[in-house]
């Protein structure tokens, strides 16, 4: 098998077993027995997670059960309490009297008390009567109002007619509805779910007299499901995760009459709105309208409702997507049957219980056993490698050894002969031919060297070319020309489109720049493109004249007005009068002059000093600035009326340093400029110096890059301007760019300034100190991000120097390969001390 790959414009067939013989020993060990140890790991860790997960099922299936059986036997044990109660209570008087003390003691003792009692009599004339829970008290509707209570109470003599005494009938669970007021009760009445226990009681002669009833109110039972749903159950053995569990009661015909609920907080009613979750079916059942039965669709829920009429209890396993928010969706549904306890035993089914459990303890252990997996995973993988390490490095030593002397030499860059003892008769081979190709080497990178360096500084030499002639035309509106501003960039376009814009309206003019980025030339072309362009443009710096100077100069004066006042003074606003007048620096006016300036711009009327007379004016005002006009308004320094009045429409110049790629289009504007203006010919620039212009910082923007190529240009003798022509102000011009070191010493006879510095400690050049912060910070760095950090399309073969020149100096230490080549900080102190120096020079001119 193989694959075909391209090679050298052809293609080879590649093996993937080739890939395998050509790495090391220690390599191939590691290949051949780490992934295997890592899957045998594997596999036994998820056959027994499986496992594991097999038995937390069944626990967790079991305390379903447990909660259950409880549940239904606490269930069956309240309904035995109100069996007996009723019983003993049919062996005494069957008198009000006595049924209501028997409700007072049960209110007492217990805390709770039944919801109806009755005596319904069989016997002709005898006195029947009924009495219902109000909360406080009982309430007995006369004998002639019993009829109005729903269902009707007599009709528990039909449905238990055949008991014999001391037998019990118990109703289904129903909605019953009291009248509120027997004497005003007009229809109003209070309903309540109850279950009734009846039983007969025998008179005097040992016949059945009537029956004995007591209503119990079926938010008891719905008390019971919720007490062993909370954290107060009497089985409650831990703290469970948080998930949606509830209980809820089902009769032997499928119907869900009531749920548990939060025990704690006001009492709700019965509902079922938790328990139909996931069912469709059939809402109200009649006497009962919150109950619900689901669809026979449901198989798992109807086979749960069989068992429970045979008595039988179980647990089903469901898997069910719900809207919970739940992290397992894995439910257990444990069921048991609620029997009515007779004297012979349990009795029959009245109905069962359902406890529905989510249970994420199955989720847990399933982390936990990942944890321990990969815990030994991980430890048998480094253990297995450590053997394999130590038993490679024992059988392969000697090559290591041979490797880590080559591996000095990439490092140090000192192609010295290797010393090493002789161990066997390959490495002894190997060495001699490693000594031998050391030589031949070091006899070519010296021929190398020298070619390098003529190539370097003839190509930073040459005339660096332009792609075309810069467009020093640009366009503001289609057809309309902006012959002053210069560039390509999206910062110049964005300016043109603004100057456009604001040429178009006929408003005030407010532009924000640094010193040198074109101010002037904006007001200019704004006025130029604009409707005012044939008619005059002044421009006043206000910060070139005092403030009695800059009035006179704002708003002129007449003859006489003061000694020296020999004839009248027009001013700027009258000169510019129908044109546009161009305020330069105007953050640096005084309080009065803004004052009058304020009056001016609002009114547009001026006064002359020493005139009787105001004078309309139609002027344009456009007003620029180096400085921040708010933060002086915050100061008090400026007046804010006035910001406001000037700050109609805002034109931002942009830094130099924000377009840095329309340097080269503004070098060769301005070398166009300075010839023209010098009466000098064909000068250009080289490609050094024209790096240098693209990483100077250009604190004073266009106007220093113009001084710098006027300056260079009257000063260059030849026709080609070069680094050290470039007058930078604080940015010192960098030597041509240096060539690799030679592994040799430096010849005595050409020191250079570091080497005469030597005490003053590790000098850095200007790319190595800009790599200084990134270096401290990583501690280390490669030679891609090196380029990337210097910048400027820094070649490969000058960052290859520069970190190579660190690792000389002991800054830094080499380590790794090819592509993993990496360097790392040594001396910390070093660098820190060579941070703040600049980098050294010849000592000689070049």
């Amino acid at each position: 098998m193989g694959i075909l790959r391209l090679f050298n414009g052809g293609f080879s067939l590649f093996r993937p077993g080739s890939l395998f013989q050509s790495l090391r020993i220690r390599t191939k060990l590691l290949a051949a027995l780490v992934p295997s140890t890592i899957v045998i790991l594997v596999g036994t860790g998820f056959v027994t997670n499986w496992f594991a997960n097999q038995f937390l099922t069944e626990a967790v299936q079991r305390t379903v059960r447990l909660q259950t059986l409880a549940l239904a036997h606490e269930c069956e044990s309240f309904l035995a309490r109100c069996r007996e109660d009723l019983l003993r209570l049919s062996e005494g008087p069957a008198d009000f009297e006595t049924l209501e003390r028997f409700w007072a003691s049960t209110r007492a003792i217990r805390g709770w008390t039944y919801a109806e009692l009755a005596y319904l009599s069989e016997r002709p004339g005898e006195k029947s009567w009924f009495a219902f829970d109000t909360g406080e008290d009982l309430h007995v509707p006369a004998v002639h109002e019993i009829a109005q209570v729903r269902p009707n109470p007599y009709e528990i003599l039909e449905e238990a007619g055949e008991l014999a005494v001391g037998e019990i009938h118990l109703s289904e669970v129903f909605e019953s509805h009291y009248p509120l007021d027997a004497e005003e009760w007009n229809g109003l009445t209070r309903s309540r779910a109850v279950l009734r226990l009846a039983t007969p009681v025998a008179g005097n002669d040992g016949k059945r007299a009537g029956f004995l009833i007591l209503g119990v109110d079926a938010r008891r039972f719905r008390d019971i499901l919720s007490l062993y749903n909370s954290s107060k159950s009497p089985i409650f053995a831990y703290v469970r995760s948080p998930e949606v569990r509830y209980c809820y009661f089902v009769d032997t015909e499928g119907w869900i009459l009531f749920q548990s609920e939060e025990p704690e907080g006001p009492p709700r009613p019965l509902a079922t709105d938790t328990a139909r979750s996931g069912f469709s079916g059939t809402f109200g059942k009649p006497g009962l309208p919150g109950a619900f039965r689901p669809a026979p669709c449901h198989c798992a829920y109807w086979k749960m409702i069989e068992d429970i009429s045979r008595g039988r209890h179980g647990i089903l396993t469901l898997n069910v997507n719900d809207a919970s928010e739940s992290a397992v969706d894995e439910v257990y549904v444990g069921y048991a049957p609620v029997h009515l306890p007779s004297a012979k035993g349990k009795g029959r089914v009245i109905g069962g219980v359902a406890f529905v459990d989510r249970s994420r303890l199955g989720l847990f252990a399933g982390y936990r056993q990942i944890d321990v997996i990969f815990v030994i995973l991980l430890s048998s993988t480094v253990l297995v490698t450590l053997l394999i390490w130590l038993l490679s490095r024992l059988i392969t030593r000697p090559i290591f050894e041979l490797a880590a002397a080559v591996n000095h030499i990439q490092e140090t860059g000192e192609l010295k002969p290797l010393d090493l003892p002789t161990h066997d008769y390959e490495t002894s081979f190997l060495k001699f031919s490693i000594n031998n190709m050391i030589s031949t080497i070091r006899d070519q990178i010296e021929e190398i060297r020298d070619r390098d360096r003529r190539l370097q500084q003839a190509a930073q030499r040459e005339r660096a070319v332009f792609d075309e002639d810069p467009p020093a035309l640009g366009t503001a509106d289609p057809g309309v020309l902006i012959r002053e501003i210069v560039g390509a960039s999206p910062a110049v376009a964005s300016l043109r489109e603004e100057i456009g814009k604001a040429a178009a309206v006929d408003a005030d003019v407010l532009i924000i720049g640094e010193t040198g980025t074109g101010k002037q030339l904006a007001a200019e072309a704004i006025h130029k493109l604009s409707r005012r362009r044939h008619k005059p443009f002044i421009s006043i710096n206000c910060g070139a004249l005092d403030e009695n100077l800059l009035l006179d100069a704002l708003f002129g004066h007449v003859r006489g007005a003061f000694s020296d006042a020999r004839t009248d003074r027009k001013g700027a606003f009258l000169t510019a009068h129908g044109g546009t007048l161009f305020l330069d620096e105007v953050g640096t006016a005084s309080p009065k002059v803004q004052q009058a300036l304020l009056r001016a711009v609002a009114m547009r009327k001026i006064h002359p000093l020493g005139s009787d007379v105001e004078y309309d004016v139609d002027v344009r005002l456009i007003a620029a600035t180096n400085q921040d006009l708010k933060d002086l308004v915050e100061k008090g320094v400026f007046r804010e009326d006035l910001y406001y009045r000037l700050n109609v429409i805002t034109v931002h110049t942009p830094p130099l340093r924000e377009h840095r790629e329309d340097i080269p289009l503004l070098a060769h504007h301005f070398l166009k400029e300075a010839e023209a203006r010098m009466n000098r010919q064909e000068i250009g620039l080289s490609r050094g110096a024209l790096e240098r212009l693209k990483a100077y910082d250009w604190p004073g923007n266009v106007r220093e890059l113009q001084n710098c190529i006027t300056r260079a240009v009257a000063m260059v003798e030849g026709s080609l301007i070069h680094v050290q022509d470039l007058q930078l102000g604080d940015f010192a011009p960098e030597p041509e760019p240096p060539t690799p070191a030679s592994p040799s010493p430096a010849p005595r006879d050409a020191p250079t300034c570091a080497q005469a510095d030597e005490t003053a400690g590790v000098s850095l050049n200007v790319r190595q100190a800009r790599v200084i912060p990134l270096l401290l910070q990583k501690g280390e760095i490669s030679r891609a991000e090196y380029q990337r950090e210097v910048g400027d399309g820094l070649p490969a073969r000058t960052a290859l120097y520069d970190l190579q020149d660190l690792v000389t100096k002991g800054v830094l230490v080499k380590t790794g390969r090819g592509p993993a080549t990496r360097y790392r900080l040594k001396d910390r102190s070093l660098i820190m001390n060579g941070a703040a120096k600049k980098s050294p020079q010849p000592c000689s001119a070049d």
